[in-house]
C-alpha cells in the first residue's frame, strides 16, 4: 500500500477479486455466519469471483452494489440465479443499471450483461443486514445519481466516488462534478482517517493517507485543472 499501512484499521476478512474484461475491484466479505459472505460490486466476469468463493469455501448470501455501472453490477444476475442472492442498490441508479448494455456497446466491449432483479434502497432505508453484520449505504451522488459508499466495519466501499490515487471522473451520462466534490468532502467529514477506503479501481488505502497524498483528487476538490490539460 506504499506508505498507507500505518493508517489502516481492519475489522474482519475482506478479499479483493479483480475482473479482467474491464478491470474493476470486486470484494468478498465474511459475515458472522461461518461459511457465508456477501459480495460488493461484482464485475462483468463471474468466473474469477466463483473461483475465489471456492478457494475460500464461502457461499454468498447477498450482492451489494455501490452504483449501477456495468463494471460494478455485471455478474450480479449470475449470483442471484445460482445462489439465490438478493441484490441491493440505491433506487436512483436503476436507470444507470438499465443503460449498461448501451454503454458496453459504446465502449466497444465484446460483452453483454443481464440485469438482476434489484432490491432498491431509498434515503429512508439505507441499511442491509447479511448474516449478523450490518452494511450501511451512504448516498454520495455525483459519479452517478445513486452512487453510495458502503460502510462495513472500518471498510468503506467507495465504487467510483473515491479512489486512493486518482479521481473517478468518467464524463458519462448522469455525472455531476460539482456534486461529486460535495459528496467526497462529506465522506472526509463523516468518517475517521483510519477508515479503509476500498475503491472500485486501484489500491485500497487509509482515508487519512488519501487526504494527504492523492494530489489529483486535491486539485479536483479545489476545482483546479489537471497539469496535463493546462494551456
Amino acid at each position: 500500500m506504499s506508505g498507507a499501512a500505518d493508517t489502516v484499521r481492519e475489522d474482519g476478512p475482506v478479499w479483493t477479486v479483480t475482473n479482467g474484461i474491464f478491470p474493476s475491484n470486486c470484494y468478498v466479505c465474511s459475515t458472522d455466519v461461518s461459511g457465508e459472505c456477501f459480495i460488493v460490486d461484482p464485475g462483468l466476469e463471474a468466473a474469477p469471483i466463483e473461483a475465489a468463493l471456492d478457494d475460500l469455501q464461502l457461499t454468498p448470501r447477498a450482492v451489494l452494489c455501490t452504483h449501477g455501472h456495468f463494471d460494478h453490477t455485471g455478474s450480479a444476475a449470475h449470483f442471484q440465479k445460482k445462489h439465490s442472492c438478493p441484490v441491493y442498490m440505491h433506487g436512483r441508479d436503476l436507470k444507470t443499471l438499465h443503460s449498461s448494455n448501451f454503454l458496453l456497446m459504446a465502449f466497444r466491449i465484446p460483452a453483454r450483461m443481464e440485469s438482476p432483479e434489484v432490491n432498491l434502497l431509498d434515503d429512508d432505508d439505507l441499511e442491509v443486514r447479511v448474516g449478523g453484520v450490518l452494511v450501511r449505504f451512504h448516498p454520495v451522488p455525483g459519479h452517478t445519481p445513486g452512487s453510495c459508499v458502503l460502510e462495513y466495519g472500518a471498510s468503506l466501499f467507495t465504487g467510483d466516488t473515491l479512489y486512493s490515487r486518482a479521481v473517478g471522473l468518467s464524463k458519462l451520462p448522469g455525472e455531476d462534478p460539482d456534486l461529486l466534490r460535495r459528496s467526497i468532502l462529506s465522506v472526509w467529514d463523516r468518517f475517521p482517517d483510519d477508515a479503509v477506503v476500498r475503491p472500485g479501481h486501484g489500491e485500497s488505502a487509509g482515508l487519512g493517507w488519501i487526504k494527504r497524498n492523492n494530489a489529483a483528487l486535491l486539485r479536483f476538490l479545489r476545482a483546479e485543472p489537471s497539469p496535463l490539460h493546462q494551456s
